[in-house]
């Protein structure tokens, strides 16, 4: 996974041939307060390239998955001992699995690292994640709203359903034309879910919820952010996604799992809703019958679909630069090509 001195010796050696000195990209990009962040689809190889990448600039790397903050769910969240290696790797193993880690919070402690850690030592901080929410929670301009249950929030909410219970859901409506016109012209006249949360956030905020919505169209970063995306053909990611099951199921994802729950965590969202766990606490849940092949076939098929969820989402942001990795002959000419990348944005 980590290449050797030789190796970042024949990629600095190809980028001088082609005017690319690595020793002004570090100085430029700390200069600059420059961020990368790595991203694209599961099984592409982006904890790698960061790996790759923070080893040639000397610096460290934040994980920008929502499932690796957890302790213990180290085999389905394909886990790196990146400490080895001789590189810190942050916001992984940071909660237990019963911690309900919000937008919000994930977001403030990665800028915190990003402002202390990285630029405050004048560190150039990559990122690498395929969690599409929180990559751009951390990095753009966009506001979130609370979402709690508790106190006034619980209160308000209930009494609205209350109300729609008794006499419909014609006069909420009506309201939520009044405070957020542009909202309800997007949604149905009986989405009860969506008019009650739209007038919840106005209430909360005393802003409209579009207002919130609108931002999301905007993609601006709050950092000067390179975006590096790493891209696969559909048939080389399913093979590397039947690989990557096989592996985790014969490094014990069973034993790990059967131990969480042990320890009273089968019911978390953590793993409940992760891809890799959900399954597995679906088989065994089952009798001793139960078939390992159909415990492989849907992590496998839950899996390409995540993959194409990702693929999606990303493509959907032009600030992104692709990288085919399938295009690559081996790891030293992707990396070449994303650190040609960094430094045509500097």
């Amino acid at each position: 996974m980590l290449i050797k001195k030789k190796d970042i010796r024949i990629i600095k050696k190809e980028l001088r041939e082609n005017g690319v000195n690595v020793e002004e990209i570090k100085s430029r990009a700390t200069k600059m307060k420059k961020a990368v962040l790595i991203c694209g689809p599961t099984c592409t190889g982006k904890t790698s390239m960061a790996l790759n990448l923070a080893k040639i600039l000397e610096t460290d790397i934040i994980s920008l998955d929502s499932m690796q903050v957890f302790r213990g769910m180290d085999i389905g969240t394909d886990k790196y001992n990146t400490e080895k290696l001789g590189i810190k790797q942050y916001m992984v193993d940071i909660f237990e699995p019963d911690h309900r880690v919000s937008v919000v919070e994930f977001r403030k402690l990665c800028r915190y690292l990003i402002d202390s850690t990285f630029f405050g030592k004048e560190k150039i901080p990559i990122m690498a994640g395929g969690s599409g929410l929180y990559i751009r929670a951390v990095i753009d301009d966009l506001d979130f709203v609370s979402d709690n249950n508790t106190g006034q929030n619980f209160v308000f909410r209930n009494n609205l359903e209350e109300e729609i219970k008794k006499n419909g859901i014609q006069n909420v409506y009506q309201r939520l034309e009044e405070v957020d016109p542009e909202y309800a012209g997007k949604i149905g006249k009986s989405d009860v879910r969506r008019i009650i949360r739209a007038i919840e956030v106005y209430e909360i905020t005393g802003m409209p919820f579009s207002s919130f919505q609108n931002k999301w169209t905007e993609r601006k970063s709050i950092y000067n952010c390179t975006m590096i995306g790493l891209i696969k053909d559909k048939r080389n990611i399913e093979k590397c996604i039947i690989n990557r099951v096989d592996n985790m199921l014969e490094k014990g994802l069973i034993g790990e799992v059967r131990k969480l729950i042990e320890n009273g965590y089968g019911g978390c969202n953590s793993l409940v809703k992760a891809v890799g766990y959900k399954e597995v606490i679906e088989y065994l849940s089952k009798d001793e019958k139960a078939e390992i092949e159909y415990l492989k076939t849907r992590m496998i098929n839950n899996t390409k679909k995540l993959a194409k969820k990702q693929r999606t989402w990303f493509k959907a942001d032009p600030r992104i630069n692709w990288i085919s990795v399938d295009n690559c002959d081996n790891m030293l000419s992707s990396i070449i090509k994303a650190l040609k990348i960094l430094w045509s944005d500097l």
